[in-house]
């Protein structure tokens, strides 16, 4: 039943994001794919994305839950939101796509019950946070009461203490504009004000202000949607990671795990700090600890029914079920075969993480992981090639030794590598005849990004724009090249030289035509975009 705060509430919500709305995209660590994989890393029998039923809360126009429905046509998704303006955005797009596995549905969460069944991922990104206590609580109670006995759900959430210095900054636009009705208008006066404070403490060397440039700063480089929604928006309300879990608890939901392992991983932390945080056997306590250490400002926690026995005891053999994704670098760029030499070290990082390899097995492994640009490759087709280009053949001794000296388990806590349950469908490499699926073709035509094979947002180059619609898997690069000469003569598009000058030399202008076009390929190959025909 709504009661009348919260539907005080709706009514203010709606009236906001009808008038502005969110841009909707895609998040990868949303994915069911993704949260079947840490479901299944921690013991639990999730069900397979091909097969699951899927809810997002909060869905917008479906920028992130229409891709999963086109990539995995067995799977059935529902998506609801308040905001009507986008559910009509997002189920036009549907009747465009001809898709029959999703429904995007104009309706209020605290309005949605148990009649709708079970389902087997729950998402919840981006909303949490923005609503009153009494639908923070109904959104838990959904996970419970909808959620299947293995089944995960996903919330994100702001968090104290590190929105503390933020709200402080919300709190000083939203009082600025306080008197705003018009959002252009509002958006524009918010960043004035911005400005204002940030000019006023150029010459400030102190701590607060270092720290209040350093946010200003990052704040003045997002979009007016994302002022106007994340920093503006009536209902802002962070919470400490253990006020969350008790909340979830409440609601005979446990904690799963974090959708970023790399948050929950003492050891990312300075030894003297890891080494005390290890000794508490509590997770919730570490990482409300973590969360101090670090001054976490946002959380995406994933939630399973608390009947579910969640393993915490891994071994490094356990990475054997999954495929890796490098994620980190050689501090070597030029790092290869020719280097591989038993003693040597060689460092790899991420982030502020360094890993230093000296066993030569351990240093082709990385190598073939470097190699694959970022391209899935299944833990046991990593020991095969080992075993083709080493001098180790025995595959059981080459995991022996990866698990003794390279301990991959600890590399993806660390973040240096991804572990998937699968590979997505994408080339690495530009075919003759490039293709791109039909939803990112469609997605290129109405809007600046797309989502790609990872389930990324990818933002559109103008070129790019203009060759998607010929990447179905017809075109010859050549042919393509042509096609972006013609739009050149057309007028539809500019070359341009090194200092943003229009080339108008022809033969200089067809050089540099064949050369972007050839970097746009690649670019795109990089970005997951292009794939086999299906």
């Amino acid at each position: 039943m709504t009661t009348l705060a919260s539907r005080k509430t709706e009514d203010i919500l709606q009236a906001e994001y009808n008038a502005v709305p969110y841009h909707s995209f895609s998040f990868s660590h949303t994915h069911p794919a993704h949260l079947f994989t840490l479901a299944k890393l921690f013991a639990l029998t999730p069900t397979p994305i091909e097969k699951a039923r899927v809810l997002e809360l909060g869905c917008a126009s479906g920028g992130n839950l229409i891709p999963m429905a086109f990539r995995f046509p067995h799977a059935s998704f529902l998506g609801i939101d308040l905001a009507e303006k986008q559910i009509d955005e997002g189920v036009k797009q549907i009747t465009d796509l001809k898709l029959n596995n999703i429904e995007l549905r104009h309706q209020s969460i605290v309005n949605f019950t148990e009649k709708e069944g079970k389902f087997d991922y729950i998402i919840c990104h981006g909303v949490y946070s923005w609503v009153d206590d009494h639908v923070k609580e109904k959104i838990l109670q959904i996970c419970r009461e909808n959620l299947t006995s293995n089944g995960v759900a996903y919330v994100s959430y702001n968090t104290l203490p590190g929105w503390n210095m933020i709200n402080s900054i919300r709190e000083l636009m939203a009082w600025h504009t306080k008197n705003i009705q018009d959002p252009p208008t509002k958006a524009l006066q918010a960043r004035s004000v911005l400005k204002f404070i940030s000019d006023g403490l150029h010459d400030d060397k102190s701590p607060y202000a270092e720290v209040l440039r350093s946010e200003i700063n990052l704040l003045s480089k997002q979009s007016d949607n994302y002022l106007l929604h994340d920093h503006l928006s009536s209902f802002n309300q962070p919470i400490y990671f253990y006020q969350f879990i008790e909340r979830a608890n409440a609601q005979n939901l446990s904690y799963l795990s974090d959708a970023f392992l790399p948050t929950m991983f003492t050891g990312n932390l300075p030894a003297n700090l890891s080494n005390e945080l290890n000794k508490i056997n509590n997770i919730i306590i570490i990482g409300q600890y973590m969360d101090f250490v670090r001054n976490q400002r946002f959380r995406c926690t994933l939630l399973c029914h608390q009947d579910n026995q969640v393993n915490r005891s891994l071994r490094t053999k356990d990475i054997e079920n999954f495929y890796l994704q490098m994620m980190g670098k050689p501090q070597d760029p030029n790092f290869s075969a020719a280097q591989i030499q038993e003693g040597k070290e060689i460092h790899f990082t991420y982030s502020n993480i360094t890993l230093t390899v000296r066993n030569a097995i351990s240093q082709l492994a990385m190598l073939i992981l470097c190699e694959e640009q970022a391209k899935p490759i299944h833990y046991n087709a990593l020991c095969e090639k080992i075993a083709s280009r080493g001098t180790l053949k025995d595959i059981a001794a080459i995991k022996n030794l990866l698990n003794d000296d390279l301990n991959l388990m600890r590399m993806a806590f660390a973040g240096l590598i991804n572990i998937k349950s699968y590979c997505e469908n994408y080339l690495m490499q530009v075919p003759e005849k490039p293709y791109v699926c039909p939803l990112i073709r469609y997605q290129g035509q109405r809007q600046n990004h797309v989502t790609n094979q990872r389930h990324e947002p990818i933002a559109l180059e103008p070129l790019v724009k203009v060759l998607l619609p010929y990447l179905d898997g017809t075109n010859t690069i050549e042919s393509l090249i042509n096609i972006t000469k013609k739009h050149v003569a057309e007028g539809l598009l500019l070359v341009l030289d090194e200092n943003k000058q229009q080339i108008k030399d022809k033969e200089e202008s067809d050089k540099r035509i064949a050369l972007f076009c050839r970097q746009a390929l690649e670019n795109m190959a990089k970005q997951a975009l292009l794939s086999e025909p299906t």
